[in-house]
């Protein structure tokens, strides 16, 4: 209950930053997630499998070239390994919170800028497949659940159009085991391939239709 709780203090105070927000609009793109698999210590071969990334994000302005980004994603990430000439896959969708630094700086009539911050992931939905075996897996404290929440370090780098569109790559680091299966460790890795439109932007472009 307490993490319920937490979730939604989070998401309360990202719905009214975004109401002192310099740009706020939607974000989405491609997930390719390749999370890290360990078995009894051994680091075993993952491989990418793709997903999509799409939510809110805003910026506010801390300085003339620092900006404080924020908002709430829906994001695929999980593992894919090869075990016995059989494909497993692992997706676990997260509503996922990142709190980013952008430094931003000129180039010719764009702008170019790399970010750097922390996220926090909810974990909203999880499964196995290897075959034609399906297995939801439940979150919770018990073995073989999966924590629900998880977090890590985001980097990134993008440019930005004169009317503040942004092409943005990004690459989520997680530092939390998400897997409590005996002797089994699984961190998710992914990189994120996403746009960010401001509202007044989608507007005129449906006006202009």
């Amino acid at each position: 209950m307490k993490k319920y709780l937490a979730s939604v203090l989070v998401l309360s105070l990202i719905i009214i930053q975004f109401a002192h927000c310099q740009s706020i609009g939607l974000k989405g793109g491609l997930s390719l997630a390749k999370g890290t698999f360990k078995y009894s210590m051994v680091k075993q071969q993952t491989h990418f499998f793709p997903g999509l990334s799409i939510g809110l994000s805003g910026e506010v302005p801390l300085s003339e070239s620092l900006y404080l980004n924020s908002g709430a994603l829906f994001i695929k990430k999980g593992v894919k390994r090869h075990i016995a000439d059989l494909d497993q896959k692992i997706p676990v969708i997260y509503l996922e919170i990142p709190v980013n630094i952008l430094c931003k700086y000129d180039f010719i009539t764009w702008k170019m800028f790399g970010q750097a911050g922390l996220y926090a992931g909810i974990g909203l939905s999880a499964k196995s497949k290897r075959g034609d075996d399906k297995e939801k897996i439940e979150f919770g404290t018990e073995l073989g659940q999966f924590r629900r929440m998880d977090y890590g370090i985001n980097l990134g780098a993008g440019v930005e159009l004169d009317n503040n569109v942004q092409f943005i790559i990004n690459y989520g680091y997680g530092l939390r085991d998400i897997s409590r299966q005996y002797d089994e460790k699984i961190r998710n890795r992914v990189l994120a391939i996403t746009v960010f439109c401001p509202f007044k932007e989608l507007v005129y472009l449906i006006q202009s239709l």
